[in-house]
């Protein structure tokens, strides 16, 4: 994989609001993937921060209010050198974010989401706030 040096080029950046709307979802995602490709990440890197934004955004959709539908949920992607960096912006009440989740019970309909971004991420994090929450999700490449 060739980025350049980050002192060459700077950190490559994007960002997309989606409406609360699952239909915007995978147009909206299938972006950052492309914006990942030609960011410089493999194919499989590519997709599998598809899939984690897919799921960090179906929930944040999935979740939101009625009242607060309206706010988009925005994601900012930085790619530096050796690392990608999501902040996934929601609107919803949140939730406590665990250190570290297990796989649920293969017949739970539930709790599969959080297990996989932990999965393919190398770390990651969900700060609550009054207007708004983040989720931080970071991979080394």
């Amino acid at each position: 994989m060739n980025r350049g040096t980050e002192s060459e080029r700077g950190p490559a950046r994007f960002r997309v609001a989606l409406r609360c709307d699952l239909l915007e979802l995978r147009p909206q995602v299938d972006r950052v993937r492309k914006f990942l490709l030609q960011a410089g990440l493999a194919e499989k890197e590519a997709l599998e921060c598809e899939l984690v934004l897919v799921e960090a955004c179906t929930n944040a959709i999935q979740n939101v209010s009625p009242e607060r539908r309206q706010n988009p949920v925005t994601v900012d992607v930085t790619v530096e050198e050796r690392q990608v960096e999501f902040r996934v912006t929601d609107h919803t009440p949140g939730f406590p974010w665990p250190k570290r989740s297990a796989l649920p019970d293969a017949n739970s309909e539930r709790g599969r989401g959080i297990f996989l971004i932990q999965s393919l991420m190398t770390s990651t994090d969900y700060v609550r706030g009054e207007d708004g929450n983040m989720l931080v999700l970071r991979r080394r490449l």
